[in-house]
């Protein structure tokens, strides 16, 4: 069993202001019976982390809080209540600290309700945290509590045999490539769109059999119905929101689903009556995601177990702890192609 020495202080990364925040040196927090100190790891940013840190977040964001919300850890103590965990595991914390099992009506988040991941320690009570694979770095476990696990939610894979079957992934962020990746994996044939030729590239190299640059085809939705034969997609992974839901709803098949994911647009864009018209005749569903629950957590961690299973083509580039700033800078530029990390 690995020893650790224990510090007294810890270094984070608070935000102090719109587009601000310092790096701080400060005491670890304390620790109950039932509390796992972890050591971190790694840290994957997610776009609400910079809409936060942007005063762009639709809801109120405390003043003074640690940034980030996902983390993999080194369990560096365990209190005596704590059973699950001991000095070494590899650990992630869930997103939504109150969702165990999927009928909590309550949401706490770290870096939006409570103080977030980005510091050398930090403290999570047992039941909010699970145990990752060998075969996963500190990284690729890292992505996998948010985006990962909407994306898992968004296929809705445990109970939905996605062999043979067509989906629709909207763009290339951290939800829609590691979309992707899990239904390629999974047997599905994945249809990518995205503004940049380049990016659209990249998705094929992680699995995409067909692309669609939407801003070269503003039509999008007849290319889908295209490569499908005219029967449409079996999922949309929708990120656009108000935009492109009338679009994406025409790209559907029969009986199909739209898992909205996103909304990046905050416009609506289209005819409401032809919305709802679509609805009846394809008798689709429109699911909204929030991420998961724990059990979710655990399913995704059980399917990534699968051999020569790798999530590294799903981040886009790693920054160090002291490089944190110059990630929010990357995310801000809009260029990356999958996740940005922060390796400690």
């Amino acid at each position: 069993m690995p020893a650790f020495i224990i510090p007294q202080t810890r270094k984070a990364l608070r935000r102090i202001g719109p587009r601000e925040a310092k790096f701080v040196d400060e005491a670890i927090p304390s620790r109950g019976s039932s509390d796992v100190l972890i050591r971190v790891r790694a840290v994957s940013l997610n776009y609400k982390d910079l809409a936060m840190l942007d005063d762009k977040f639709p809801w109120p964001v405390p003043s003074n809080i640690i940034m980030g919300a996902d983390v993999a850890g080194e369990v560096a103590w365990v209190g005596e209540k704590v059973a699950k965990f001991k000095i070494g595991d590899g650990v992630v914390a869930i997103h939504n600290l109150d969702n165990i099992t999927g009928r909590e009506s309550t949401a706490r988040a770290p870096g939006q309700g409570v103080d977030g991941t980005l510091a050398t320690y930090v403290v999570f009570s047992e039941v909010e945290l699970v145990k990752f694979p060998d075969n996963l770095s500190w990284a690729e476990a890292s992505i996998l509590p948010c985006s990962g696990v909407t994306a898992w939610s968004a296929l809705n894979i445990k109970t939905n045999n996605l062999w043979g079957k067509k989906v629709l992934v909207q763009g290339t962020g951290g939800v829609s490539i590691i979309a992707l990746s899990l239904a390629a994996k999974a047997g599905a044939t994945v249809i990518a769109t995205s503004s940049s030729d380049a990016k659209l590239e990249r998705a094929r190299e992680l699995g995409a059999s067909h692309v669609i640059n939407y801003k070269q085809n503003p039509n999008w939705e007849q290319q889908v119905l295209d490569l499908t034969y005219g029967l449409g997609v079996d999922i949309v992974v929708e990120q656009g929101g108000a935009q492109t839901l009338l679009q994406s709803v025409q790209s559907v098949k029969r009986e199909g689903q739209i898992s909205q994911v996103g909304f990046l647009s905050g416009h609506g864009h289209g005819d409401m009556f032809r919305l709802v018209q679509l609805l009846i005749i394809r008798k689709c569903s429109i699911v909204g995601i929030q991420v998961g629950s724990k059990g979710d957590l655990e399913d995704l961690l059980d399917f990534v177990k699968q051999p020569h299973f790798k999530l590294e083509p799903c981040i886009d580039r790693v920054f160090s702890f002291d490089k944190s700033l110059e990630a929010f800078e990357y995310m801000r530029n809009g260029g990356a192609v999958g996740k940005i990390v922060i390796e400690f």
